[in-house]
């Protein structure tokens, strides 16, 4: 396995020619069109899409809103547009790195290809990594697209190491979450020039899964057989008062009608998406009157970000809960993980909320759901101080994983399957605990964890 080498820095680079190809080196003087892209990339970059105005991208490009329309049939049109021309381009760079033979220079190559992207052009990268998580649903089908083909090239890639080398017994899919979660990290708190420091860091967590090519890649399969049957949601409060005298105080009402106002919010915006829906639509779906709503809430956002912040205690709480109901550390992995999935099947609605659809939301929403994602971090501080845990694994490791375990989740609650979350705990409690155990280590503790539970099934039966 090549060794990794600390890349040096690269000095923060400005665009030298258009981001579209059409009018590159001079070629051609940018249409209207291509200026209204410009203009949007620029002013997503710089302060986000969600406060721009039509008005505000036709100022920047220097036509009018008339045009605009001429041009697009409204804001999102226009930033999918952008998008997909970003990331043809970034789809192109990244397809000659993954050409690079084994993992370890492909990988370096890749990270450094896009690490070098974003420094030269950071309000390219914001659009792509941050501010493309803030559109509709026709946004978001084009970002699973473009996720699922690199995907499909870095599965090829894993999947035909050179003969006698090595591979990463890691799913693609993880992969790309845990780099896409670092950048995305670095360019919202606009330290996109200290990427290339993380760099070696990011290699040594991957160097973690590497395996021998002839061994197989055991993560990919590790799957619970069939279909699991998610358990009764636990959503306590949602069901609708009884009609006429009913003997409740008020402050029972009140709450009755919370409750039902933020699961019905969960439930519209799963529907509809958080752009789309509105506060008719809620309280339709509530059952409550209009009045009833404003008496709760401000606006479609204030209840979004209410139903998104208040299961947070108990989540936590339930997590908790699990860890420290076992003594060993990946028996105690293996119960917060596999409660954290209860809790998603559970709760398909609110989990959607909480893991997809909070990016349209607003930068409060996002904040929040950064934090939850890092807040899973506090299970793997253990792993550190295991026997045998490599004394140089870089504490970035833990952001890492946490990118990994959270991508596979919301890939899955996005595409209405929240329900069979529960079939993913093997490998999510292999990507959480291989960097300290080492693959066979952790694959070894979770078979025997698995002979257990058969064991004890057949037991009871």
């Amino acid at each position: 396995m090549p060794p990794t080498r600390k890349m040096p820095a690269s000095p923060r680079k400005r665009s030298t020619s258009p981001r579209l190809g059409a009018a590159a080196g001079g070629a051609a003087k940018p249409t209207q069109r291509e200026r209204l892209i410009e203009a949007i990339v620029e002013l997503s970059g710089q302060q986000g899409y969600q406060s721009l105005s039509i008005a505000q991208i036709s100022a920047r490009a220097g036509v009018s809103s008339a045009t605009f329309y001429e041009q697009f049939g409204d804001r999102e049109e226009c930033l999918l547009k952008a998008y997909r021309v970003l990331a043809g381009q970034m789809l192109m760079r990244l397809e000659r790195s993954l050409q690079a033979g084994e993992w370890a220079t492909a990988a370096r190559a890749a990270f450094g290809e896009l690490i070098d992207g974003v420094r030269t052009d950071p309000d390219a990268g914001r659009l792509m990594f941050v501010e493309a998580l803030s559109g509709g649903p026709r946004l978001r089908s084009e970002l699973a697209a473009v996720l699922d083909g690199l995907e499909q090239g870095a599965e090829a890639l894993l999947e035909r190491p050179p003969a006698g080398g090595y591979t990463l017994d890691l799913p693609a899919r993880a992969l790309i979450g845990a780099v896409r979660h670092v950048v995305s990290r670095h360019l919202r708190t606009h330290s996109e020039d200290r990427l290339d420091l993380v760099t070696d860091d990011v290699l040594a967590w991957l160097a973690c899964y590497a395996v021998p090519a002839g061994r197989g890649r055991w993560s990919v399969r590790a799957l619970l057989p069939g279909e699991v049957a998610p358990p009764a949601a636990e959503t306590p409060g949602t069901e609708r008062l009884p009609r006429g005298r009913h003997g409740l105080s008020a402050g029972a009402v009140a709450r009755n009608q919370r409750a039902r106002i933020l699961q019905a919010t969960a439930e519209v915006t799963m529907a509809k998406g958080f752009a789309s829906t509105t506060v008719a639509d809620v309280v339709a779906a509530a059952g409550v009157a209009k009045d009833a709503f404003y008496r709760h809430f401000a606006d479609k956002q204030d209840a979004f970000l209410e139903a998104q912040r208040s299961p947070s205690q108990f989540i936590l709480d339930a997590l908790v809960g699990a860890y420290f109901s076992a003594d060993a550390w990946q028996e105690r992995v293996w119960r917060a993980l596999g409660r954290l999935l209860e809790l998603i099947a559970a709760n398909p609605a609110m989990s959607h909320l909480r893991l997809v659809e909070c990016y349209a939301a607003g930068p409060r929403a996002i904040r929040r759901a950064e934090d939850a994602t890092r807040s899973f971090t506090i299970f793997l501080e253990e792993g550190y101080r295991q026997p045998g845990a490599p004394a140089d694994l870089p504490h970035l490791s833990s952001q890492a994983i946490a990118g990994a375990v959270f991508e596979l989740l919301q890939k899955d609650v996005a595409a209405g399957a929240a329900a069979q979350v529960a079939r993913r705990l093997p490998q999510l409690v292999y990507i959480a605990t291989a960097p300290f155990l080492g693959p066979t280590g952790a694959i070894q503790a979770i078979e025997a964890r698995l002979q257990e539970d058969t064991a004890g099934s057949q037991a009871g039966s």
